[in-house]
């Protein structure tokens, strides 16, 4: 598959009309780029003025004004104008080639932290090709300088924009610190963890941060523990599965830093004939336990689960592809064509991750199978804890058919053709 980016513009069928909301007051601005801050003002819009929305970007909808001219506004500060005539019923069945689901690792150093920006077709309110924003943890690092996730969000968004959802998969400080920043500069409109026991002042405060966060003026919905996830609606186009989260008893899940891991939510995105899995850190054998007999969440998946229900074209490896996951019944179940890894220069009783041996595993069931690092050359390059969050950045995409990947070293390119390349 020839590795492709991104466009920075995604195409709408029909122009849809739109007011400027109230919320805008006193005006919207409307900018040459979809992007804010130092970007020149091209005109600013009253509440309750009228423009064609004819494209769409993460978080921006161009729209041509009354003169003709076209620029980028702020998409939540848009509604549909229900007054006027719309050119025939949405299409919410056919599937689309240039509807590409988006998910982005970013490059956060020792850690976790996504976010998934689902296609839009201009056309707000009919179910499908909604524009969805998920983030997926935080990273490590809770100050707005230090917060790669935040950075990475900020260059493509606007202040106070809508984050759809925050699934913080457990409460490890490589994970949801950096989710501070999100809960900081944006709106969240429902957040999800596996509701684990954790202790500890740091947690109790994100804790309260989160329990303080409005979208609206309206609190943020809390959906704690796996009872409570129900099944998110990012448009009819996906199916979102949580497959696992904490069950509320340590029986069989280890103990300590192995427990709390094995708290993780998983959960799998099915889109089309392809499905993304992601992990969080569950794990699945104990570090010097061999290979081919899992434990833990590995072995609650496999027993649980119905045969295919593991499938992915996309694994998002667990626990940075420490030893402790990846057995060999689970890789065989799972079967990916790409394996994802998250981890940066942190050493871990003198082991960095993710573990050879791990990566080895995929390679010998399947040298095809591609894999890609957020550590992409940090080692060759002398990174530390301090410099390794360096732009490896991975972003995926799918339109229902096919995946492709587009991955970074040190904010350069990449191609990779084979296992372990």
């Amino acid at each position: 598959m020839v590795l492709v980016g991104f466009p920075a513009l995604l195409p709408a069928q029909v122009p849809t009309p739109f007011v400027v909301a109230p919320a805008a007051a006193p005006c919207l601005n409307i900018r040459p780029r979809a992007a804010s801050g130092a970007t020149p003002v091209l005109a600013c819009l009253v509440p309750g003025t009228r423009v064609d929305g004819v494209g769409v970007a993460p978080y921006w909808r161009q729209v041509r004004l009354a003169d003709g001219r076209t620029g980028w506004a702020a998409k939540k500060y848009l509604d549909v104008d229900s007054s006027a005539a719309v050119a025939g019923p949405a299409d919410t069945t056919t599937a689309r080639a240039d509807a590409w689901l988006e998910i982005n690792v970013v490059d956060v150093g020792q850690g976790d932290g996504i976010w998934i920006h689902t296609f839009d077709d201009n056309i707000p309110g009919n179910g499908r090709y909604e524009g969805y924003n998920i983030i997926i943890d935080g990273g490590p690092d809770a100050s707005d300088a230090q917060d790669k996730l935040l950075q990475y969000v900020q260059a493509r968004a606007h202040p106070g924009a809508v984050i759809d959802a925050l699934i913080i998969t457990h409460p490890h400080d490589d994970h949801y610190p950096g989710a501070e920043g999100i809960l900081r500069h944006f709106e969240v409109r429902d957040y999800y963890d596996p509701n684990y026991p954790k202790e500890g002042s740091r947690w109790a405060a994100f804790r309260a941060e989160v329990d303080s966060e409005t979208i609206g003026g309206a609190p943020v919905t809390e959906h704690l523990g796996r009872a409570n996830f129900g099944t998110p609606n990012w448009g009819s186009e996906l199916q979102v599965q949580f497959l696992y989260a904490w069950p509320g008893s340590a029986a069989g899940l280890g103990s300590g830093n192995t427990l709390e891991n094995n708290a993780s939510i998983v959960f799998r995105l099915v889109y089309g004939s392809q499905s993304i899995l992601f992990m969080g850190d569950a794990e699945g054998k104990g570090r010097s336990d061999p290979p081919d007999t899992p434990q833990y969440v590995e072995r609650w998946l496999l027993d649980s689960l119905p045969p295919g229900s593991l499938k992915s074209t996309v694994l998002k490896i667990a626990h940075h592809g420490s030893e402790s996951s990846s057995t060999l019944p689970f890789i065989k179940e799972v079967d990916p064509r790409f394996v994802i890894v998250s981890s940066g220069r942190k050493a871990f009783g003198g082991t960095y991750l993710p573990d050879a041996s791990t990566l080895a595993r995929y390679c010998a069931f399947d040298p095809a199978i591609r894999i890609y690092r957020t550590d992409q050359d940090d080692e060759a390059e002398g990174r530390t804890t301090q410099t390794d969050a360096d732009g490896d950045d991975i972003v995926i995409r799918t339109n229902g058919v096919v995946t492709t990947v587009d991955a970074k070293a040190d904010g350069q390119p990449i191609v990779k053709t084979s296992c372990g390349q």
